[in-house]
């Protein structure tokens, strides 16, 4: 009797370990987020984070899901304009702390998995090309803007941790977003 309380009181000690050190991860996660000394050009719009009202962050990490199980994770997501209301889009970076740094490689996977990424943005345009951030090798992923124009998007991971920079419609600029993460 006594060993079945001291294999459960080990077993407790575990799991409540291994929420603390993925809780203290995520707390890292969240100082990741740029919010001052941004780019030339970029203002931070608003943080999201799951006790955020009214938004439901599986929906915002949805594209992360797929065919290989990622886990518990947590995910932080950044909004920042660019352009005059109207004359651009969000750009947005997101932050996914999962359990493992295998985790994060499926989640990376399943998002690149998806169909809309299945042929090239444009005739004669690769859909994925790589780049380095933060010393970092990243995926860069080009993805349709408005009009005829790119969107460059930087997918990697730093340990457990899955970054995700949709950037905007120059280059030099969403490298520059993705760099302040220091991640």
């Amino acid at each position: 009797m006594k060993s079945k309380n001291i294999i459960c009181i080990l077993f407790i000690s575990t799991v409540l370990l291994a929420i603390s050190a993925f809780a203290t991860d995520n707390t890292t996660t969240s100082a990741a987020m740029p919010m001052k000394d941004l780019p030339e050009g970029f203002k931070l719009l608003a943080v999201q984070t799951a006790s955020t009202q009214g938004i439901n962050m599986t929906d915002e990490v949805v594209d992360f899901f797929g065919s290989k199980d990622i886990g518990l994770w947590n995910a932080t997501k950044g909004i920042y304009v660019w352009a005059p209301l109207g004359q651009g889009y969000d750009s947005i970076i997101t932050l996914l702390t999962l359990s493992s740094e295998e985790q994060a490689k499926a989640a990376i996977s399943n998002y690149m998995s998806q169909p809309k990424f299945q042929l090239p943005p444009y005739r004669g345009i690769d859909r994925f090309s790589s780049a380095i951030i933060n010393g970092h090798n990243t995926t860069e992923v080009r993805d349709t803007a408005r009009g005829d124009s790119l969107r460059f998007l930087y997918l990697w991971n730093n340990r457990n941790t899955v970054v995700l920079v949709e950037g905007n419609d120059t280059r030099s600029k969403s490298m520059e977003l993705a760099s302040a993460t220091g991640l």
